[in-house]
């Protein structure tokens, strides 16, 4: 659709805006967390260009996802790996700058589709805090993210990333913890700006942990995804790509998959996070299992 490049113009333009008013706030690169603020951070751990925590954080995040795909794939299975790297920036408590998607992912199928490699798409927006009360452990957070057609990645006749006129994310997520438990839940819209060539999709998720003993937290999440706008561009059926790809399928469907797994806190500014992710729904997409690791460096 090329009235899509109008939604661009205006949504970057309201990105420096924002960034632009920051300036006449207090700027606080600590956000949501230091000294008087919220006492307990345990960012989610799987689906991670979805998945976005609630908290105002300034800290890179370095990703490495491993996916078996199911052998009721039309390839007969195979496997996805995702080297990603993701920048918060706090500007102010309540107002921060993200860019939760980029990457280089390694494809590889068994059968059908031939190997292939190449780069994610970028993507870039801003999050602001609605309510957040650190008294109490409570934060709701609203957040925007603009996903332009800039990856490389394909295989065969088939563009995974890079193609149509990209994505605008709409995601709303929020947060409590109540002495050793916390609580987080998010859902969105990701809408392809170009629907006859990419599919869009609801999406939601619920963590949950527990500091089991000092600085140890194990943790359970549950993630949905459902195409609620099919693309036009390939006829597989029943498979869209979840998270790590966009086949534009005439014939999504819905799929739900459970975490478990552990964050470890190193120090006051270096967490670990491991996790093991499987489909819980009949239909799998590309996800028979997953292993989630991460390593958050925030300031």
């Amino acid at each position: 659709m090329r009235t899509t490049c109008s939604v661009k113009l205006i949504l970057v333009l309201l990105m420096v805006c924002w960034a632009s008013s920051a300036a006449a706030f207090d700027f606080d690169p600590k956000g949501s967390l230091g000294e008087g603020k919220f006492k307990r951070y345990v960012p989610p751990l799987a689906q991670p260009y979805f998945n976005e925590t609630p908290y105002i954080t300034t800290e890179a995040r370095l990703v490495y996802l491993y996916n078996e795909i199911p052998k009721g794939f039309v390839t007969g299975g195979g496997s996805i790996s995702i080297f990603a790297a993701q920048i918060r920036v706090a500007l102010t408590e309540r107002l921060g700058l993200i860019a939760t998607k980029d990457g280089y992912t390694i494809l590889h199928f068994d059968n059908v589709l031939p190997d292939s490699d190449g780069f994610e798409n970028i993507s870039f927006g801003f999050k602001y805090a609605l309510y957040s009360r650190p008294e109490t452990e409570d934060i709701i957070t609203f957040g925007i993210e603009y996903e332009p057609p800039t990856g490389s990645l394909s295989t065969g006749a088939i563009n995974l990333q890079g193609k149509g006129d990209g994505f605008l994310d709409y995601f709303l997520t929020g947060a409590h913890a109540h002495e050793k438990w916390g609580f987080q839940a998010s859902l969105g819209i990701q809408q392809a700006l170009d629907p006859d060539f990419n599919s869009s999709f609801f999406h939601w998720h619920t963590h949950i942990d527990y500091e089991l003993c000092k600085n140890f937290f194990p943790l359970i999440e549950l993630n949905g995804l459902t195409a609620v706008d099919d693309g036009n561009r390939t006829g597989i059926a029943n498979f869209e790509g979840n998270d790590a790809a966009n086949f534009g399928s005439t014939a999504s469907s819905h799929v739900v998959s459970g975490t478990v797994g552990f964050r470890y806190r190193f120090t006051d500014h270096v967490m670990l996070g491991v996790g093991y992710e499987t489909a819980l729904t009949e239909q799998k997409d590309l996800l028979e299992y997953r292993t989630n690791l991460d390593l958050v460096l925030h300031f």
